[in-house]
């Protein structure tokens, strides 16, 4: 009996060996994307991104205004992603709260 479990359990710490390894190889469809878009985060919108999680990587989201010095200016938000190639980011400018964006873009790593 003991040996039937020492066995069975050689056969799964070698499966979980073999799976783990296989997950953790890196993806040869792996690109980088950075997508920059308009946004002034002081009207209470903001830009919201929606992808697979699974495939994408959200590797950074910054925010630059154009004017430092101006309490409320408008700028820049730069995202990066790092994903599988072919895999589709969505980018939705709502309002907290809002469900319904007023503005969107669709992009494809």
């Amino acid at each position: 009996m003991r040996a039937k479990i020492a066995v069975l359990l050689m056969a799964f710490l070698c499966l979980s060996l073999v799976t783990s390894s296989f997950a953790a190889a890196p993806s040869t469809n792996s690109v980088e994307k950075t997508i920059k878009v308009v946004s002034n985060p002081s009207t209470g919108y903001h830009w919201v991104a929606v992808y697979n999680k699974n495939h994408v990587k959200l590797l950074s989201d910054t925010f630059k205004s154009n004017n430092p010095r101006l309490i409320g200016s408008p700028g820049i938000e730069t995202f990066k992603f790092k994903g599988d190639k072919g895999q589709r980011i969505v980018l939705k400018y709502v309002r907290s709260g809002d469900n319904k964006p007023v503005k969107q873009h669709t992009y494809v790593l």
